[in-house]
Order: structure tokens, then C-alpha cells, then sequence
């Protein structure tokens, strides 16, 4: 009955114009589309159970129907609605026969041949609370996530097994919620094992209840083209953990909760991959909340450099922690740690602009550090901690002064005046220590004068409309009074402490 249904629908295709049209093959859950202009001929196999068109072999007992459109489906596309309990896939005719799909209820899994040398565009949609995405191949491949809210109760939402460029287009306006089963196996809620790099204005937002929220086993980018944020709003490990290197030039990344470190870095074992082990900052916003014990806000395995961007992180263990370098020449930090350094490099920190305010409350709390050194170049900084690095001179940097003050900090305002009363910056101090404790505070800023006097006031007014990054300003009019004089001190290139 079947092969006398499939010959009556050649017989109906023979009379119509195959022009602009799509041959549609529907097998269940799964359907091909097939450009009429390119499928040629569709020989039967000599028992007559197996059709092939355009060398996709099809089992006659497996087809529900065949059928002709207008309709055109773009070449290289497979596109997946999730809808409930079940997913369907549309795939391009002219990949169809390097493709090998497989849908159980909403489970997808698309494994590409491993001769394929075609990008394949999956675009992902539509919702299930018991589904998943899986892609196997060898070559790059495009991902859009266009509406996307997947949950598997099994393991990961989305492992992409492929070892080449992974891009991730989070589609303009659109909000992709993905979550993972608890007590599973998986390494991570969202899972790339090649090259990641995002695009897209749309929101991503992970929960990891197992392991990890996202996990990239090669590199991480987020595109200058990526202007939408990636959120992940709880995670068992790390809320991003990337091997290779992670490099933000623009979007948003938010880690809200996460029982290890927020951002994570490693090396690969091959020493020869590009920025192995960096984390590299030219734009962009990154938030991160890595409290529970022993937690990093950011740790990088090797160097991290920041130019430009926006990070404001708090963490139990170091905030912003490179093993090796760290510097930074532009952008905003907000670093704050609980029980260990604000700032902190194994090696050198190198701070030659931008605006940093750290904080280190504990006893053992530097809010900057550099274990080989430290080197003030420029930049505007404000920081408080038990203990401070002293800032070195250097043959090839030009030393900026650092002003300091030991002493019992109060939850208060501060402000520095030169030997003519000029205001130069002011910082509120916006954390409570024990009145039984001293710390330091820590402030360097390129209008600081090699040789001229400072006082340092507590208790000043502030005009809290100005301009501010986290309670540090830089205009003179935002103190409106002065307070009571704590300190004074000459600032004298590269370190000197008010008394």
C-alpha cells in the first residue's frame, strides 16, 4: 500500500513545475527537505524497499509521507522545535545523507560524518523540562539558540562534541534557559569540546546542578558582535570553566551563584595553543559572585591583561587571581575578598590605568598584590586590606605614588587635599571592620605629584550624584566638606605611608 502511495505522489510530482519547490520527505519526528532543482534522479532499490535521493538512502516502511511545497528550506540548515515531550527536526536535503539524526521523545542527537566538510546551521527553539541537544562532527558549526527553555533530567541540555570553531548565535531579543539533572555525570549544564565563540544580542541563562554551568574544552570568545549576556545563575563547580583561554571583547558575562570559582581558566597540555591558559579583557561586563568556601571570583592559570571592560567580583578566596601576570591598562575593577587578596598575581601585577577599588578584610588580605612584584604605572586605585604589597620601581616603568594609611577604618568617607586645600579624589569606604583592627588603605591616582604634601580627611561630605566607581571619585567638586585631617605625607615615587 505504501509503495503504490509513493507512486502516485512521483506521478503528482512528474505534472508539476519542480521550480522553487521542496520535495519533503517526513519520517516521524524527523522531516528532509530536498531543493527540487537539485535532487535528480531517486532510483529504488532492486527489492523496492529503500529509496535514494541524492545519495540519502531512505527505507520505504520508515516514511510516513512525501510530499511538494513553495516552501524553501536554506541549504546546510537543520532546524529543531522542542514542544513538550517531543522535538521535531527539519534537515536540509543537501546534507541529509551526511547527517545521522536520532530523536527520542525530546532527546536530539545529530552526528555529522566525519568526511563532512560543510558548516551545518542548527537553530534550537521552543521548550521541554525533559530534553536535550547532542552534535557530534568534525567540522565547524553554527548553533542559534532562538528561544530555546530545555531541561534534561538525565544529564547535560546541550553537549556539542565537535573539537572545531563552535559558533553560539543567542538571537537578537530572545531568552534560552537551559538546566541540567542533579547527581548526574556530566561535566557541565551547556557543554562545547571545541572553539566557542558567541554572537548575538539575545540572553542566555545556565544552571548547573551537577557540575559546571558552561564548560568550553578549547578556547571561549565572546565577538565584539556579542552584545547579550550569558547568565549563569547557579552552578555546583564553576559558573564558566574554560581550557585554552577566555577573551571578552564585548557582551555580558553574570555568574550569580556557584559552589567553586565563578570564572575558571586552565592550560591545555599542548604548551603551543594560542594564549594558553590567558584571560584576555578588551570590553565588555563581567559580574561574579564565587562566596561559598574557598571560591575565586576569576583564577586564570597563566597571565591575565585587561585594557577595557567592566569587572565587579566577590569571592571567598582571591577576587581577581592570575598564576603568573597580571595587568591592567584600562576598564573598571570592583574586586572584593573575603578571606584572602583582592587583586592578586603568583608573579607580577602591573596596574598602568583604569580604575580599580579592591578590598581584603581578613588578616591575611592584601586588596593588591603582586608575590614578585608590584608596579604602579598609572591608573586610579583605592584599596583596602590588612596587609599591602609594597609598589617597586622598575627600569622600564615609569612609577606613579602611591599614598597609604594604617589605621582603624571605619565605614566612612575619605578624601585627599594637597598643601593648597585642592581636592584630588575621594573614596567611600564602603565596607565595616572591626573598630579593634587596623588596615590599610591604599591610593594612587596620575594626579599625585612626586614630592608634594597630602592630607588625608575622614568624615567628608559628598556629593554621591558624582561620578563614582564603586564609592571612588575623581572629581574635585564631589566633596563638598573636607571632615577631620587623619594623616598627612609627601608623595614620593614609588611608595610612602602617611603618618
Amino acid at each position: 500500500m505504501k509503495k503504490l502511495s509513493l507512486v502516485l505522489a512521483f506521478t503528482i510530482a512528474a505534472c508539476v513545475s519542480w521550480a522553487q519547490q521542496t520535495l519533503w520527505v517526513s519520517m516521524g519526528q524527523i522531516k528532509y527537505a530536498f531543493e527540487s532543482q537539485q535532487v535528480g534522479l531517486m532510483p529504488f532499490s532492486a527489492g523496492g524497499d529503500t529509496l535514494t535521493i541524492q545519495g540519502k538512502a531512505f527505507a520505504i516502511a520508515d516514511i510516513d509521507s512525501l510530499y511538494i511545497t513553495s516552501e524553501i528550506v536554506d541549504g546546510n540548515t537543520v532546524n529543531i522545535e522542542y514542544d513538550n515531550d517531543k522535538a521535531t527536526a527539519i534537515i536540509a536535503g543537501n546534507i541529509a545523507s551526511q547527517l545521522t539524526p536520532t530523536i527520542d521523545g525530546a532527546h536530539v542527537s545529530m552526528v555529522q560524518d566525519t568526511l563532512m566538510m560543510q558548516e551545518v546551521f542548527y537553530t534550537l527553539s521552543g521548550t521541554s523540562a525533559d530534553g536535550s541537544f547532542f552534535q557530534s562532527g568534525n567540522y565547524k558549526a553554527t548553533f542559534i539558540l532562538n528561544g530555546l527553555t530545555l531541561t534534561n533530567t538525565k544529564g547535560a541540555a546541550i553537549v556539542i562534541d565537535d573539537g572545531k570553531r563552535i559558533e553560539i548565535q543567542v538571537a537578537d531579543g530572545t531568552t534560552n534557559t537551559l538546566e541540567d539533572c542533579e547527581k548526574g555525570t556530566q561535566s557541565a549544564c551547556f557543554v562545547v569540546e571545541g572553539h566557542s565563540e558567541f554572537k548575538g544580542g539575545g540572553n542566555l541563562v545556565i544552571t548547573g546542578n551537577t557540575k559546571h554551568g558552561f564548560k568550553s574544552d578549547e578556547y571561549m570568545e565572546l565577538k565584539k558582535s556579542f552584545v547579550g549576556t550569558i547568565n549563569v545563575k547557579k552552578a555546583v563547580g564553576d559558573g564558566v570553566s574554560v581550557n585554552q583561554f577566555l577573551e571578552v571583547k564585548s557582551g555580558n558575562i553574570i555568574v550569580d551563584q556557584c559552589g567553586n570559582d565563578g570564572i575558571q581558566v586552565d592550560c591545555k597540555k599542548d604548551s603551543t595553543k594560542t594564549n594558553n591558559g590567558q584571560f584576555i579583557m578588551t570590553g565588555g561586563y563581567i559580574r561574579v559572585n564565587a562566596t561559598e568556601d574557598s571560591g575565586k571570583g576569576i583564577k586564570v592559570e597563566k597571565d591575565i591583561t585587561i585594557s577595557d571592560g567592566t569587572i565587579e567580583t566577590t569571592a571567598d578566596d582571591n577576587a581577581l587571581h592570575s598564576k603568573t601576570n597580571l595587568t591592567i591598562t584600562g576598564g573598571n575593577i570592583y574586586a572584593y575578598s573575603v578571606a584572602a587578596h583582592g587583586v592578586n598575581a603568583g608573579e607580577i601585577t602591573h596596574i598602568a590605568g583604569g580604575n580599580v577599588v579592591a578590598y581584603a578584610p581578613s588578616t591575611v588580605g592584601y586588596s593588591i598584590r603582586g608575590a614578585m612584584a608590584l608596579y604602579i604605572s598609572g591608573g586610579n586605585i583605592a584599596g583596602v586590606g590588612a596587609l599591602v604589597s609594597t609598589p617597586l620601581e622598575c627600569d622600564t616603568i615609569t612609577v606613579q605614588p602611591v599614598l597609604t594609611y594604617t589605621g582603624t577604618v571605619a565605614k566612612t568617607n575619605f578624601s585627599l587635599s594637597d598643601a593648597d586645600g585642592n581636592h584630588v579624589m575621594a573614596f567611600t569606604q564602603g565596607r565595616s571592620y572591626s573598630s579593634s583592627k587596623k588596615h590599610t588603605l591604599f591610593f594612587s591616582t596620575p594626579t599625585f605629584i612626586e614630592g608634594a604634601t597630602y592630607t588625608l580627611y575622614s568624615g567628608s561630605t559628598l556629593d554621591t550624584e558624582k561620578e563614582n566607581w564603586h564609592g571612588l571619585y575623581l572629581q574635585p567638586e564631589a566633596v563638598t566638606d573636607s571632615g577631620t585631617s587623619l594623616a598627612t605625607g609627601t608623595a614620593q615615587a614609588p611608595f610612602v605611608r602617611m603618618q
